[in-house]
């Protein structure tokens, strides 16, 4: 017949795995009523660290929840750190240099005045890019102008590290075991001479490796790639003088779309001035009251003063 299993067997794994492992053999022993050399053929025979692992969430990328190791650092606000090509960053008025945010302060909804002022910067470009393309022409036919660098990076070996805390980790197991060993022996007896050596050793090797890791670690976070091959793009005196007129042309579009735009403002601003002198006439009319402009003798239609509009 089969022996009945201890009631404490299971009781002992429960407070041990419920402890998060921190009991140590002979606490638990105490807690259950027996010995720790048995609590220690328990934890060997059921599989303890097995089973608490299990129960340990996954450990995710980065730092942990409830973690403070950034408190108090951080970049600070508004800061460009991730900035790369700039297209999408957020700008404000106070990241502007000083004449630039007059400029944007000084811009009012007066329709005429924001036309005359675009009208100005599109020139202003278009004498820059003809200038440009004139020192272009004057330049030898065989000059090269660098357009672009192109590099080509592959990440460093990090498999060394790995390997580095795969072995860090199996000794930091081993230590945990040893410890766990040595605390309280059968009857209370200290641990031997060789558990002390062994763990001597042991944590030599541990520290030596959080040393190398954490040095390894450090080196591929400040260059983390190689750079394997460079190419240097250059264009001809032929080649940049067209993209430079291709721009010039799209300018000089620009200047004459605004154009059109302030002859179009213009035409409107007198149509509305007609339709307000008809009415005011219309309204003297209706009045039988007529303004006389006193330097021609004639009816004064363009009286802006509609204090008198008619009740309907």
């Amino acid at each position: 017949m089969a022996r009945e299993r201890s009631p404490a067997r299971d009781e002992a794994r429960r407070v041990w795995l419920e402890s998060g492992g921190t009991m140590t053999a002979r606490q638990v022993a105490e807690s259950v009523g027996t010995t720790p050399a048995q609590v220690r053929k328990w934890k060997s025979a059921d599989g303890w660290q097995a089973a608490l692992e299990a129960q340990k969430p996954p450990r995710k990328r980065g730092g942990q929840p409830g973690n403070k190791n950034a408190a108090g650092a951080g970049a600070p606000a508004g800061n460009r750190n991730a900035e790369t090509h700039g297209a999408y960053t957020t700008v404000r008025l106070d990241d502007l240099q000083p004449e630039q945010r007059a400029y944007i302060e000084s811009l009012t909804l007066d329709t005429e005045t924001n036309m005359l002022e675009e009208l100005r910067q599109l020139l202003a470009k278009e004498i820059d890019l003809q200038n440009k393309i004139a020192t272009l022409e004057a330049a030898e036919p065989d000059s090269l102008y660098i357009d672009r660098v192109v590099e080509m990076r592959t990440p460093k070996g990090q498999e060394r590290l790995k390997q580095q805390r795969e072995k860090l980790e199996a000794l930091q197991r081993e230590e945990d075991s040893l410890l766990w060993d040595m605390d309280g022996g059968e009857g209370g007896k200290p641990p031997t001479r060789q558990q002390e050596k062994k763990l001597e050793r042991l944590q030599r090797e541990i520290a030596a490796l959080q040393d190398t890791t954490g040095d390894r670690a450090r080196e591929l976070e400040e260059s983390a790639y190689n750079v394997t091959m460079q190419t240097v793009i250059k264009a001809s005196t032929f080649e940049r003088t067209m993209k430079l007129e291709a721009e010039l042309n799209k300018i000089h579009g620009r200047v004459i779309k605004l154009l059109d735009s302030i002859k179009g403002y213009e035409l409107e601003c007198r149509r509305v001035r007609l339709e307000e002198r008809k009415y005011n006439l219309a309204k003297q009319k209706l009045s039988g009251a007529f303004e006389i402009n006193p330097e021609t003798g004639e009816i004064d239609d363009e009286s802006d003063d509609l204090s008198g509009d008619l009740d309907v």
